[in-house]
């Protein structure tokens, strides 16, 4: 019998456990079992549980979401029809019913898997090595296990939240848990203030308003910028404050895309995998990342002249470098016949402006913006960017400088829903949403709210620097058993998920797949189950050990790949 810990039960365990399903004959429980450890659901885990309340969208087109198997054929789209058909066909449900989805799914496997699977409803603390296999350790004691699967998602229950807002409400991170904005301490008569101003501060600000009975005059459905208004309840704050450091709000996702954008796109597409093959061919080119650059920079300048807008390359370089989105040209034209100022300064608008604009750019009723033509490239051209920048080393200046442009750039490409933003004009519109000025503090008073998730990997900051806030990674960190490269936080795998060691050589039977091993692999927060394989190689190894135990029923196969 091959025995599985998988540590951490949300959507990248299930997919795996699925591949691994559909690589084994029906016979195989009698070989193979897996263990699921996490306090939650499994399939939905902490992000994706039921219990949230409707009025809290995906924010992600829900056509990607697939966890369909042999087991049961249906991807979201066509669960959703049969089982709650009053959303079917919307672009953006209520999370809730994609935790369902996916924690049905589990069931089934559960129940009818070729593997022997089972939920273990406990946080792991530990996972050391005993021998040829893996003591797996929690407040539930230790057990023994051949192969051990980390996929703890965004985080775990004994991990410390690093840098947290001093007498903040909730003591944990806003991960799919909203208890903590109760009324009691939240009244109607309080000043909130929001320490993040991304999605998870726009579900407390819609929990708190939409969520205590206010509504919206106007059509909340289809895409358009027509405006909303808010129509309060009574019992929402009094005012909500949103404060970030950048004091940037992100911008919302674009639901047309014009087609001569998307041509372009598919024409960058084969240079870019061609400058990935010499990036992996030419030694003397690791690092350095500049033809990354002048690719993606060509890219945006095409799509401008297509928009009717030409821009400098430098005037888009310094978008990307500051995260500050400047008018690319004077008009938002379907072809290059018209030709407006190459670049223009900055325009100091209000984060609430700068939203409306970013609105009507998106239905071209304004000029093309820098952020608009980088959001087109990264979010059109982002699978080949995972597949380009697969697990290449980077010199910690350039990962450094990779990584706020990359941050830079989501704030623009994977931003909020259309109605999302119309819903937050409005509020600011009705005097109740405001974002921090530069240097502004928390009024005598205030109700803090701390809305900043942790971020993906292992590392609180890029190693060296960073330290692991999980005990769990802290020990296999401190074993060698998994390596984080300098200048990044999560841990560098093989392509099938095993763990490299600190030395490099691979850990056998330890692997790693999701949001610890971002940033050698890139967009691991994503419930696109085809932009990363690693689960279906680890599914094959895995499959394959099955595979060389039935033929040698009588000795168990020693661990080797």
């Amino acid at each position: 019998m091959i025995r599985i810990a998988v540590v951490g039960g949300g959507p990248k365990s299930l997919f795996a456990l699925l591949a691994l399903h559909d690589r084994l004959p029906a016979h195989a429980q009698a070989h193979i079992s897996a263990d699921v450890y996490d306090p939650f659901p499994p399939g939905s885990g902490s992000v994706w549980r039921e219990d949230q309340p409707h009025l809290l969208r995906l924010n992600v087109n829900a056509g990607i979401v697939d966890a369909s198997s042999t087991l049961n054929e249906a991807d979201f789209a066509g669960w959703l029809a049969h089982n709650d058909p009053a959303f079917t066909g919307e672009k953006y449900p209520p999370r809730a019913l994609v935790g369902r989805y996916l924690r049905e799914q589990f069931q089934c496997l559960e129940e009818h898997g070729n593997v022997a699977v089972t939920h273990a409803p406990h946080a792991v603390t530990a996972v050391d090595r005993a021998g040829a296999k893996w003591q797996v350790q929690g407040a539930f004691g230790s057990a023994l296990y051949d192969e051990v699967l980390l996929a703890t998602g965004h985080g775990l229950g004994d991990a410390e939240l690093g840098r947290t807002l001093p007498g903040a409400l909730n003591s944990h991170p806003l991960i799919g848990d909203y208890s903590s904005l109760t009324t009691a301490d939240i009244g109607a008569d309080s000043n909130l203030w929001i320490r993040g101003s991304a999605l998870t501060a726009y579900d407390v600000a819609l929990l708190l308003t939409e969520g205590r009975g206010g509504s919206w005059q106007g059509s909340t459905s289809g895409s358009t910028t027509r405006e909303l208004r808010y129509i309060p309840s009574g019992r929402e704050p009094r005012r909500i404050t949103f404060a970030s450091r950048s004091g940037l709000l992100m911008d919302p996702k674009s639901e047309a895309v014009p087609p001569a954008i998307t041509a372009c796109l598919d024409r960058f597409k084969p240079p870019l995998r061609l400058y990935g093959s010499h990036l992996r061919t030419a030694m003397h080119d690791v690092g350095q990342l500049s033809g990354l650059w002048v690719v993606l920079l060509r890219c945006a300048q095409e799509c401008a002249l297509i928009m009717g807008t030409p821009v400098s390359a430098l005037a888009l370089w310094r978008t990307a470098l500051t995260g500050v989105s400047v008018t690319a040209g004077s008009g938002c034209l379907s072809g290059p016949g018209s030709r407006g100022p190459e670049e223009s300064l900055p325009v100091q608008r209000q984060p609430a402006d700068e939203l409306r604009n970013s609105l009507l750019v998106n239905h071209c009723q304004a000029p093309v913006t820098t952020g608009w033509l980088w959001a087109r490239i990264w979010s059109g051209l982002y699978a080949d960017l995972i597949a380009v920048l697969d697990r290449v080393p980077k010199s910690v200046q350039k990962g450094q400088q990779f990584a706020t442009v990359a941050r830079n750039l989501e704030r623009f490409a994977f931003g909020p829903p259309e109605i999302t933003a119309r819903k937050l004009l409005a509020l600011f519109d009705a005097g109740i949403l405001h974002m921090a000025a530069d240097g502004e503090e928390p009024g005598q008073g205030a109700v803090l709210i701390d809305a900043v998730t942790p971020g993906p990997g292992v590392l609180s900051h890029p190693a060296p620097e960073g330290g692991p806030p999980s005990g769990l990674f802290a020990g296999l960190l401190a074993a060698g058993h998994i390596w984080v490269r300098a200048g990044e936080r999560g841990v560098l795998t093989d392509p099938d998920g095993t763990c490299l060691a600190r030395e490099g050589s691979r850990t056998l039977s330890l692997a790693a797949v999701g949001r610890p091993t971002e940033d050698p692999t890139l967009g691991h927060d994503t419930l696109n189950r085809g932009l990363h394989g690693e689960h279906q190689q680890w599914a094959q190894r895995i499959a394959a050990r099955v595979t060389a135990l039935e033929s040698t029923p009588a000795q168990r196969p020693a661990l080797k790949e």
